[in-house]
């Protein structure tokens, strides 16, 4: 990845990103994300003429955020370079580079509610009851989809899996989310024989005369990766016809629609799903009303829109 230009910048923003990473425990994909905006910002910055950090004004950084809004910039993108920009200066501001947070009144773009796309349960019980192959990888893909269904995981939360995770005894799973933050969840009977299956008979394959601890393995004993993850999955779909795919956060929404669905609370829907907030799970109740409404379109009497 090209470093930016000027070692004033280049200190301000490594300084951040060390900040973020081990105070604030980001994920490696918001680190990512983090660097890539604040390095094109920086880029702007020694384009403009501004060596250092302290030569930085609000009316700089408001002149950014407009050649960004420019060119295009959808909302959700907007927000995340506001919040990156936020960290930087608040850093900066800290550790006294600068005198004033520059960004502290900088107003977060209202993001529209986005409805997740799902997978029907005529679809997951197709996914779930197709013939996997009695193969090391047959096995352990049948665990995986159980798992990520079954629990509702984010794939880094998946591929994260130890074999301590697997709480035999209680018949529950403990699993990290973002922030490493801890939560305990139900396995139901499927899920339970699929793993166990996968431990006896699948991983010893897989994992062969080398040592992990790691839950999901691909042969030769290395961890699974998110790209291999979403080739199975990828496979998988074409199999029943899915011609969109199944990104693994398409089972996890399906995990909590389905559980709405059926009664489930929102509380502890966002126990099980790890949400900090309750309003991030509160999209769920969005995509059930839908569902509502399309019932009621289709089978009230007086339900017809008219033409």
């Amino acid at each position: 990845m090209n470093q930016i230009d000027g070692a004033a910048w280049t200190g301000a923003i490594e300084s951040t990103l060390r900040y973020l990473a081990t105070e604030r425990d980001h994920s490696a994909n918001t680190q990512l994300t983090n660097r890539l905006l604040l390095e094109a910002f920086g880029r702007w910055a020694i384009e403009q003429r501004l060596s250092n950090p302290a030569e930085m004004t609000l009316a700089h950084v408001q002149r950014y955020l407009a050649s960004e809004r420019g060119r295009g910039l959808a909302p959700s993108s907007l927000k995340a370079l506001i919040v990156a920009l936020r960290h930087l200066f608040t850093h900066l501001r800290r550790d006294g580079t600068i005198p004033v947070d520059l960004c502290q009144e900088l107003d977060l773009p209202k993001v529209g509610l986005r409805i997740p796309r799902i997978l029907s349960e005529k679809d997951v019980n197709h996914l779930m009851t197709i013939e996997y192959p009695a193969t090391p990888e047959g096995l352990r893909n049948r665990a995986i989809v159980e798992m990520l269904y079954g629990c509702g995981l984010r794939a880094s939360e998946l591929i994260d899996l130890r074999l301590t995770s697997f709480l035999s005894d209680e018949r529950m799973l403990r699993v990290f989310g973002k922030g490493r933050k801890e939560r305990i969840v139900p396995l139901g009977t499927p899920a339970i024989r699929a793993l166990e299956a996968y431990l006896a008979e699948s991983r010893p394959r897989l994992l062969g005369s080398r040592r992990s601890d790691i839950l999901f393995l691909k042969r030769g004993g290395n961890p699974l990766s998110r790209f291999a993850l979403n080739q199975l999955l990828s496979r998988l779909a074409r199999r029943i016809g899915l011609r969109h795919g199944i990104p693994p956060h398409l089972l996890r929404h399906s995990f909590a629609t389905h559980l709405l669905h059926h009664g489930a609370d929102l509380r502890s829907l966002q126990l099980l799903l790890g949400h900090a907030d309750l309003s991030t799970t509160q999209i769920y109740t969005h995509v059930d009303a839908d569902r509502l409404r399309e019932v009621h379109r289709r089978f009230h009497p007086r339900g017809q829109r008219l033409a």
